[in-house]
């Protein structure tokens, strides 16, 4: 189990942290910037004067006493303070010394003839850095305070900008009930966040599809399959060792049979995630492909065809339910049509297909197992049909009128 932690808040304290952090170093590195330039200042006025001294000592042998008021010679180390001489022993290269309380001094021991001399500046009245340093401390305060204000700002606008969105993902995630869609707003930012509430929607979306199609797939399984089998095992019974089967037992064993497959085939067909996956086909093209590859035209050479289909339109389907589509209308409409006449029409976004029919349809050919009485199928052909239309949430409705038998599916929904 994970601690439960809000990453807003821990993103807000890390950039509250961190630019306080930054906000310290800085102030850090520029007081002791000041430090440094100031004492290379005082270190290069005494360098100056070693120099001056030293000159002046080559060109005249005369020792001359420093031009500027604070600074004095010293004959050796001996004559500073004691408390000098301690802290140069200990550190030779040492430059700075104090001087009693609150004072400074720069060192710089310089050769004059066989004598070592010692420069010494009293730097006291000129460092500036230690004076204004209580007079800077408020404004360095009130820098500090304006970094963090505006690290906290900084704060919330991410949190607005990246956690809130992530939040209202992951809310509606464990709101979210198996079997109802996931609905994430339009308005979350188009970046990686917006990436990944579309592709956690689209997963949650093709699982549910998935788990739908798995569903119907056991559920038709059940039904579709259990009268086939119940009149196989009924027939089965029904059959002698010693007699040949008759001519009804045969019909309804190849019946039964022909039910089975084609129920396989379909429901195989719907369940497979392939047949979930769409193109933009044309219409035209898909309908003559299903009428040169059908073999029951074999048997009908003098059918009158009328095909009215533009060759500009266009569907999103997929393809091999398409074809199990046109082909069941088309075998349909072969095996019930008391002419061999066949008219299939598009009339915008909706497809008839017509034939001629010797008695009135059925009240609902579009369910499973009806069928007329003269027919020799099964009656799973517009059921199929049927189903294939439910799945793209196309309209599809048959009716009788003068004799003639009409399909239409509404592409449009």
């Amino acid at each position: 189990m994970f601690e439960n932690s809000s990453l807003k808040a821990t993103l807000q304290k890390s950039i509250v942290v961190f630019s306080l952090l930054l906000a310290l170093c800085f102030i850090l590195l520029m007081i002791s910037y000041a430090w440094i330039v100031e004492d290379n200042v005082f270190n290069r006025l005494v360098s100056s004067e070693a120099q001056f001294i030293e000159q002046h000592y080559n060109d005249t042998g005369e020792i001359a006493s420093p031009r500027q008021p604070f600074m004095a010679l010293h004959p050796g180390w001996e004559s500073l303070p004691e408390k000098v001489q301690q802290l140069h022993q200990l550190s030779p290269n040492r430059v700075e010394f104090p001087n009693g309380s609150q004072g400074t001094l720069h060192l710089l021991p310089i050769t004059l003839g066989s004598d070592q001399w010692i420069l010494a500046a009293d730097v006291t009245a000129f460092e500036v850095t230690r004076d204004y340093l209580p007079r800077l401390i408020p404004w360095l305060l009130l820098a500090l305070v304006t970094v963090l204000l505006l690290a906290f700002a900084l704060s919330r606008y991410l949190s607005r900008q990246i956690i809130q969105p992530l939040e209202y993902i992951t809310t509606n995630v464990k709101k979210h009930s198996p079997g109802e869609p996931l609905t994430l707003k339009d308005s979350l930012p188009n970046n990686e966040i917006g990436y990944l509430a579309h592709a956690i929607q689209s997963n949650v979306k093709q699982l549910q599809t998935a788990l739908t199609r798995e569903t119907d797939f056991t559920r038709d399984i059940s039904h579709e399959l259990r009268t086939p089998a119940t009149v196989l095992k009924m027939v089965l019974s029904r059959l002698s060792t010693t007699q040949p089967p008759d001519k009804q037992t045969l019909l309804q064993l190849r019946q039964s049979a022909q039910q089975m497959e084609q129920t396989i085939h379909v429901l195989l067909a719907l369940a497979r995630e392939e047949s979930m996956q769409t193109e933009t086909l044309c219409l035209l093209e898909e309908i003559e492909h299903c009428l040169i590859n059908n073999q029951q035209l074999l048997h009908h050479p003098e059918l009158q065809l009328q095909l009215v289909v533009s060759s500009e339109y266009r569907l999103v389907a997929n393809k091999n339910l398409l074809y199990i589509l046109l082909n069941n209308i088309i075998d349909n409409s072969l095996a019930h049509a008391s002419e061999d006449l066949l008219n299939i029409q598009l009339k915008g976004n909706q497809l008839c297909i017509a034939n001629p029919v010797a008695t009135s349809s059925l009240e609902n050919p579009l369910t499973p197992g009806v069928k007329s009485h003269n027919s020799q199928g099964i009656g799973q052909g517009l059921h199929i049909v049927n189903r294939i239309c439910q799945i793209y949430q196309w309209q599809v409705h048959s009716y009788n009128s003068d004799n003639w038998f009409y399909l239409t599916i509404n592409f449009s929904g």
